[in-house]
């Protein structure tokens, strides 16, 4: 709408101005036609904002974002709130509150991430590991149930603990959940890993640090009163 209030008024400032000439018996097929070789040297000396220009037509008739909608500028590491989609120029508020002002003709090259499109259901993960010998189901009932009582998770989405690996020193879970809308991630990701530390801490479930095993043996034929570190580094 801001754009379509912009090119009528354009309209309607030509059109007056020829209609006024007109009354005034002043000839304008001349200065249509002077304005046409002028327009055409402009277009040639504002090639950039020319091309900012067919890029924001593009934009407002393709539709990868519009005003309100949170998008993620993977190109320029910049991504917020659109607060305006300009014949030029596309103006993107952060969280910091800072106006960050694209080019139109970068963002149409750009790599977009629209956070609110199609709707502003989201879902999130983090990974968990649990120690070895701990019992599985357990764990992954006590996991879904701490997300599930966090205020923001949507009760009618799945909840998932998927077993995904056996890492070095722990069982590994991957923890997925759903929330409303994009902006909460930050507060949600602190608020589950609390529910599930808590949870975890409570049912006696260990999260373990990085740990190594090392193994002394000792060899009768060098020296049966001798232990080294097997294997040894030459």
């Amino acid at each position: 709408m801001p754009f379509l209030r912009r090119v009528l008024l354009i309209l309607v400032v030509v059109i007056f101005a020829i209609i006024l000439l007109d009354f005034f018996e002043i000839e304008v097929g001349g200065m249509v036609a002077t304005l046409g070789i002028g327009s055409l040297a402009i277009a040639l000396a504002a090639q950039a904002a020319l091309s900012d220009t067919i890029s924001g037509f593009v934009i407002m008739m393709d539709r990868p974002y519009r005003i309100g909608d949170r998008i993620e500028v993977q190109d320029l590491s910049t991504w917020g709130d659109v607060v305006d989609i300009g014949l030029r120029s596309t103006r993107i508020r952060t969280l910091d509150n800072r106006m960050v002002i694209i080019p139109n003709s970068v963002m149409s090259k750009s790599l977009i991430v629209n956070h609110s499109f199609p709707d502003t259901q989201y879902r999130i993960q983090i990974h968990i590991g649990i120690a070895y010998g701990s019992d599985i189901e357990q764990a992954r009932q006590i996991i879904v149930d701490a997300v599930r009582q966090v205020e923001g998770v949507l009760p009618n989405r799945p909840v998932e603990a998927l077993f995904l690996e056996f890492g070095d020193s722990a069982i590994t879970f991957r923890v997925r959940w759903w929330l409303e809308s994009y902006i909460d991630t930050r507060r949600m990701f602190d608020r589950v890993n609390t529910a599930i530390y808590n949870s975890l801490n409570k049912a006696g479930i260990v999260i373990p640090f990085p740990q190594r095993v090392i193994t002394y043996k000792k060899d009768p034929a060098k020296d049966p009163g001798s232990v080294e570190v097997f294997p040894k580094k030459e």
